[in-house]
């Protein structure tokens, strides 16, 4: 008999994904439109291996559930990469795997999204945009001479984190040669090897293109403020896909004002962006409105890493995705 598992779809699932799944479990949807109470949830997991919460009808993974539950095996849960609607000490205790995947699901869009950005700033192509539907525009001529511009092949390029999408970035980056320094303590040892690392002031003083990819945590809030953005220093190209709040925006208004620096922002503190920010008429910044992990046609990656991980999980493999207390701890800033 194989194992149950119960599944709150919530996302867009693919049949090849749920067939290959299916040979080593017993998926069973959940039937309901209401969410489940505490209660309903422990009762209606009697007797399961195994949970995933891709929807909303899930409430917390609470010690009492674990409790109850001496089944339980493995959890997989989405947008949760903080632990805020587990009990990771009492699934730790009671020896329950937890997995998030929201990263490793978005990682690809937002990689490709910061190559797009630094492609757009290099030709300044905000500034040419908007000289293009005023009609006012000079042909070969982006008004980016000097700045940092035109190709991106061997530039300096510095990365601030360099998680799953830092990684794909530097995938990304291959065919152009890049001279990379990458600044991100938590780098595990084995890719630690092949990237050239430095402190943050060190890659500061590198980057011609310095993004930014790091979560928002107590230690990353406004990690790049007036001394940061002064020491970057003037004509370089700031890149942000990440969270607005690791950024002193205040600070990079004044800095993109002064014309210090050209600049491609997907996300702002706050969200949305006011509608009288500076931001909106600044001919030096490219904006987006925090799109950059939104590709509709890869939404299916929440349940496919997923179904991975709990195939690897029921087959005796290693996990890759577990969401552990010291990772929550080091994504709050703790560590």
């Amino acid at each position: 008999m194989l194992p149950k598992v119960l599944i709150d779809a919530g996302v867009l699932l693919r049949d090849e994904d749920w067939q290959r799944l299916s040979q080593f479990v017993e998926l069973v949807r959940v039937e309901r439109d209401e969410p489940y109470s505490e209660d309903e949830l422990i009762a209606a997991l009697n007797g399961y291996s195994g949970l995933i919460r891709l929807g909303g009808l899930i409430p917390a993974l609470t010690r009492q559930v674990f409790t109850a539950l001496p089944e339980l095996q493995i959890a997989g849960v989405r947008g949760d990469r903080f632990g805020t609607d587990v009990d990771l000490d009492a699934a730790a205790e009671f020896d329950v795997r937890i997995i998030d995947t929201d990263n490793i699901a978005s990682a690809h869009p937002v990689a490709e999204w910061d190559l797009a950005m630094m492609l757009i700033c290099l030709r300044n192509a905000g500034a040419v945009y908007r000289q293009m539907m005023a009609s006012t525009e000079t042909w070969a001529n982006a008004g980016n001479a000097d700045f940092v511009s035109g190709e991106l092949t061997e530039r300096k390029v510095g990365l601030i984190g360099c998680g799953h999408v830092g990684r794909r970035l530097i995938e990304l980056l291959e065919p152009f040669r890049v001279d990379l320094m990458v600044c991100d303590p938590y780098l595990p040892g084995e890719l630690a090897e092949d990237i050239v690392r430095g402190e943050l002031d060190d890659v500061l003083r590198h980057a011609d293109i310095l993004v930014v990819q790091v979560p928002h945590t107590p230690k990353t809030e406004k990690m790049i403020g007036s001394r940061e953005l002064e020491l970057l220093g003037k004509g370089r190209i700031l890149i942000n896909c990440s969270r607005g709040k690791v950024i002193d925006q205040d600070a990079l208004i004044r800095c993109l004002q002064s014309g210090q620096l050209i600049a491609g922002l997907d996300v702002f503190d706050p969200e949305p962006m006011e509608a009288d920010s500076p931001l909106r008429s600044l001919a030096n910044v490219f904006i987006t409105p925090h799109i950059a992990w939104y590709a509709p046609n890869v939404l299916h990656r929440y349940f496919s890493t997923m179904a991975s991980e709990f195939e690897r999980h029921f087959t005796g493999k290693p996990l890759q995705y577990e969401l552990t207390r010291r990772m929550v701890n080091i994504r709050q800033g703790e560590i």
